[in-house]
C-alpha cells in the first residue's frame, strides 16, 4: 500500500464502540472511537507504517478529526467522545494550534473528550517533563485524558500516581474470567478502593454476563466490550 493512500478521501473512519454504566440502569456513558480503513489493513500497522515514514503526527490529527467529525454527524450521539493519542502527537510543537483549531471548530467537545493515553508506550517519552505540562494546558478546553491498556505496559502505578489521570481504563486482561479468578477480584477491589474517589475506573473487555456482575460487586461502574455493545460505524 502507498503510504500516502492514507490521506485520501474517506479511506480511514471510525467505529464506535459504546461504554456503558453497570449498574442496575445500564445507561450509556459514551463511546470510543476504533480506527478503521477501507482496505481492511491493521490499524496498528497502519500506525507503524506511518510512524517509519515519519508522518505519525499527520495521520493521527486526521484520525482524531474523522473520529471527531463522524460522531456529530451521527444523531441522537450523548455521553463522552473517546479517542486514542500518541504522546508523541500530544507532545509535538504543532499539536496545541491543531487542537485550538479543533475545539473552535467543535465547541460542544468541551466536557465530553477524552484523549486515550496508551499505557504501553514507552517511558522515556511518559518522562518528559513537557507530557504532563501539555495535558494541563489541555484542561482550558475542560479536555479529560485517560491511561489506557493501564496494567500492560511498566511503571503503572507510577503513572497513575504521578499524572492523575480523569480516567483508567484496565486492560481487557482483568475482564476475562474475572468471576473464576480470586486473584483479579482481589486486585479490582483493592484498585478501586485506591483510585475510585478521584478517578474513573473503567473495565474493559467484558464478554460475559458473570464477568459484569463480578465487577459491578466489586465497585467498578462503568464497562467497555462485546457483552455490552460492539463496535459500529452508526452510534445506537
Amino acid at each position: 500500500m502507498n503510504i500516502f493512500t492514507i490521506f485520501q478521501d474517506d479511506f480511514i473512519y471510525h467505529d464506535y464502540q459504546p461504554l456503558y454504566t453497570i449498574d442496575h440502569s445500564q445507561s450509556l456513558y459514551g463511546y470510543e472511537a476504533l480506527l478503521r480503513n477501507t482496505h481492511k489493513e491493521n490499524p496498528e500497522k497502519l500506525f507503524q507504517t506511518a510512524m517509519k515514514a515519519n508522518i505519525l503526527y499527520k495521520l493521527d490529527t486526521l484520525s482524531i478529526s474523522k473520529a471527531v467529525e463522524g460522531f456529530f454527524l451521527n444523531r441522537n450521539q450523548n455521553g463522552k467522545l473517546f479517542v486514542n493519542v500518541y504522546v508523541t502527537t500530544i507532545l509535538h510543537p504543532s499539536f496545541h494550534r491543531y487542537f485550538d483549531y479543533l475545539m473552535e471548530t467543535h465547541p460542544e467537545l468541551q466536557g465530553r473528550l477524552v484523549l486515550e493515553l496508551n499505557e504501553s508506550t514507552s517511558d522515556e517519552l511518559w518522562q518528559n517533563p513537557l507530557l504532563l505540562k501539555a495535558l494541563k494546558n489541555l484542561k482550558h478546553y475542560n479536555v479529560l485524558y485517560a491511561i489506557d491498556d493501564f496494567g500492560q505496559g511498566t511503571a503503572s502505578i507510577k503513572k497513575s500516581i504521578e499524572f492523575e489521570p480523569d480516567i483508567i481504563k484496565l486492560d481487557r486482561y482483568f475482564a476475562k474470567n474475572l468471576a473464576e479468578s480470586e486473584r483479579k477480584q482481589r486486585f479490582l477491589s483493592f484498585f478501586n478502593q485506591f483510585y475510585g474517589n478521584d478517578t474513573q475506573i473503567i473495565l474493559e473487555g467484558i464478554e460475559q454476563e458473570e464477568d459484569m456482575l463480578v465487577a459491578k460487586q466489586l465497585g467498578i461502574t462503568v464497562g467497555q466490550g462485546y457483552y455490552l455493545g460492539r463496535p459500529s460505524r452508526m452510534l445506537a
